[in-house]
């Protein structure tokens, strides 16, 4: 928040809202709390009687409502300091929108004795302006010297999710675009006379389509990082599934000079699971072995099921060094350069939070890097063990 002088106007406020029992209460938290222990939490903190006013709070709770006296802080209510528009006629938590506040659903869960996350969005009158904030509100009840009070933590989302408002639209959006160009091209390849016209048709139509699965992709990946993502689990026939992700690369700029081969030792069999996550979590993988392998190298895809699980084993015959090899799933990570490095930890991220399974690898000159990924075979099965270390790495 900005720096902004607030003014009283609210319901029964005057220039001093701190009564004699506030700053009694405000001089016992002080007398057992180090004034500085709060003040070291870099997000705005404070303390709440039972009746929800402030009766301590820390330096960066002044500092966001840029107001630097203390007795126009204390006995104040949360919505009140931070000038929520419901307060210009309304006691904080007593206007009819504030059963929707976010804020006051983790106080008042905090009156109950649990602690309470709640996400909270706040249109604020800063100096005649509205202004709109989103706020994650931690809440957490305390006792001191038997007495019960509340502590609150702000934590200013609202660059976050403005970000993340105007990606989602903007993916959206893009979609729309690529599927029409898609469906444009398919419509000049089919009226097209020429081979080389329908062969340029075909290559648009072709990237449009490349274009189109890494904007679902991200989609995906952002809605897994929110937490937002459900899986939809459905029956799985394992052999046509990784024809389709190896039929969509090799004909790709990626396979260009390379192989891609599917083991003969892959068994036909089903399981039941989320197909678009398991879709990208071993598409990335097939992408990565592509750009990994040497000139003329070979990708090859196996899988195979045991003991009520399947294996998938995607495999280059490049090799991965041992400086790179302990970093490969940590988030941003990349040996590819800026803005990459998503790949492998989303496909940690895809197998163990949302399909119960785990993932490792191994490299080595001789056998090459080997990508795994095991998950059960339906999702009643138990989440698998722990992920196994990379048991084979070239120094």
């Amino acid at each position: 928040m900005s720096e902004t002088t607030y003014y009283p106007d609210t319901p029964g406020n005057d220039d001093n809202p701190c009564s004699p029992d506030i700053l009694d209460q405000h001089d016992h938290i002080k007398a057992e709390l180090a004034p500085e222990l709060i003040d070291t939490v870099p997000n705005p903190a404070f303390i709440l009687n039972k009746d929800r006013r402030i009766i301590f709070y820390n330096q960066s709770l002044a500092k966001a409502v840029g107001e630097k006296r203390e007795n126009m802080i204390l006995g104040r209510r949360p919505g009140e300091l931070l000038r929520c528009c419901n307060t210009r006629s309304n006691w904080c938590g007593d206007a009819t929108p504030c059963v929707q506040c976010g804020a006051l659903r983790a106080i008042q869960t905090a009156m109950s004795g649990q602690k309470s996350e709640e996400e909270c969005m706040l249109l604020a009158n800063v100096d005649g302006k509205i202004k709109a904030y989103t706020f994650m509100v931690n809440s957490s009840p305390i006792k001191i010297k038997g007495d019960e009070y509340y502590i609150i933590h702000l934590t200013d989302i609202s660059d976050s999710k403005h970000k993340e408002m105007m990606e989602r639209v903007f993916l959206h959006d893009l979609l729309n675009a690529v599927n029409g160009i898609a469906n444009a091209g398919t419509l000049i390849k089919i009226d097209a006379i020429k081979k080389e016209q329908q062969e340029l048709a075909g290559m648009i139509v072709e990237r449009a389509h490349y274009m189109a699965n890494e904007i679902n992709a991200h989609r995906l990946f952002i809605s897994a990082e929110a937490k937002q993502l459900e899986t939809d689990d459905e029956p799985v026939a394992v052999v046509s599934f990784i024809e389709s992700i190896c039929a969509f690369y090799e004909n790709s700029q990626l396979a260009k000079e390379k192989n891609i081969s599917i083991n003969s030792k892959i068994n036909e069999f089903k399981l039941t699971t989320d197909k678009r996550i398991l879709y990208r979590i071993l598409e990335n993988l097939v992408k990565n072995a592509f750009e990994a392998s040497p000139e003329n190298g070979t990708v090859s895809v196996e899988a195979r099921e045991e003991n009520n699980r399947a294996l998938f084993t995607i495999s280059n015959q490049g090799t991965i060094p041992m400086t790179v090899a302990h970093q490969i799933f940590k988030r941003s990570f990349s040996t590819k350069g800026p803005g990459r490095g998503l790949g492998t930890y989303s496909v940690k991220m895809f197998t163990e939070n949302y399909l119960r399974g785990r993932v490792w690898f191994d490299s080595s000159k001789d056998d090459g890097t080997n990508f795994y990924v095991e998950i059960p075979l339906s999702p009643s099965e138990r989440p698998l063990g722990e992920t196994p270390c990379p048991s084979t790495l070239q120094a």
